[in-house]
């Protein structure tokens, strides 16, 4: 009974790592004096610890006022074709929507405080890449005219608008994931989808062809850098992607590499896997310390495994 009140139940359907995740975010929600807010199952009330009530007033999902400002900005001119999820945003500690919010808000308004800093401290966690000057960080960004593009509204986590040295323009789509996979639903525009790839060119010939046979399925990873390429193409700038995920995360390296090991080889640097960890890292060491304290923050919250048995056997005595 005392788990339950304190740090919820678990939840059957957990692989090991989402249970971790779920275990650290109930964690921080005990910590925080949060009540868990019951879910309604078919078998049933649950009370599992990564949810809470009231989000929507308190901003208890963010780590600052200002983060959760923008969130509530974000809901309130929400358009048509964007997919934020109010509940999930809000009240569930566990998605990756908020983690990203939390993630990228601060490098938003470092960005528009100082642009010189924004872009040191970006080009720091981000070294593979050719900024020269960061001109723009966004959340859940899906291109106004997307039918046009990919015909899918798979939206980019959060994207990273620069100058090369050279002056030209270039971005970076981000994918943040921490307990979820990257998905399996297929492109649900399929012939669109394989005139892009036919497009870009960027895929060796034998992937091409089992596409055109459709014996390969254009999983999420595969949606979303065909976004990442197709709007590069239409606005005319050097386009990147990359997938942000706990180091622990079970399977997206594996997914990464399913995807550039059908490319062409000059293409390969074009989607990336990076740790959590090491962005956040970077994050922590280059920025001025008020943002500085809020990441280490991010990391306590989101990447502290290894304060699972201590943590847990501490609320439990409480």
């Amino acid at each position: 009974m005392d788990m339950i009140k304190n740090l919820g139940e678990p939840y059957s359907g957990d692989s090991k790592f989402v249970a971790k995740c779920r275990k650290l975010q109930s964690i921080y929600r005990a910590e925080q004096g949060l009540a868990i807010r019951p879910y309604k199952g078919r078998d049933g009330i649950h009370y599992y610890g990564n949810y809470i009530d009231g989000g929507e007033k308190s901003g208890a999902n963010f780590l600052a006022d200002y983060i959760f400002d923008y969130a509530n900005h974000r809901v309130e001119h929400r358009e048509k074709y964007e997919t934020i999820e109010s509940d999930r945003l809000f009240n569930n500690l566990l998605s990756s929507q908020p983690m990203a919010f939390n993630l990228f808000c601060p490098l938003m308004k470092l960005l528009k405080e100082s642009p010189e800093e924004a872009t040191r401290v970006i080009k720091s966690a981000l070294p593979m890449f050719p900024i020269h000057v960061v001109t723009k960080v966004d959340l859940e960004f899906i291109p106004s005219n997307y039918k046009e593009l990919t015909g899918d509204k798979s939206a980019m986590d959060a994207i990273i608008c620069f100058k090369t040295a050279d002056g030209k323009d270039g971005f970076i789509a981000i994918e943040t994931k921490y307990s979820e996979n990257l998905g399996t639903n297929e492109a649900s525009n399929t012939d669109k989808a394989i005139e892009t790839i036919r497009q870009l060119s960027c895929f060796n010939s034998d992937f091409e062809e089992r596409i055109n046979k459709k014996k390969t399925k254009l999983t999420q990873i595969y949606r979303n850098f065909l976004l990442s390429e197709r709007y590069g193409l239409w606005i005319g700038a050097e386009s990147y992607s990359i997938v942000l995920s706990p180091e622990l995360h079970p399977s997206t390296d594996n997914e990464v590499l399913s995807v550039t090991n059908e490319m062409r080889p000059e293409y390969k640097g074009k989607l990336q896997s990076i740790t959590l960890e090491s962005f956040t890292n970077k994050l922590i060491s280059e920025s001025p310390e008020e943002y500085a304290e809020i990441f280490r923050r991010f990391r306590d919250r989101y990447l502290s495994f290894d304060r699972l048995t201590s943590s847990t056997q501490q609320i439990l005595k409480s």
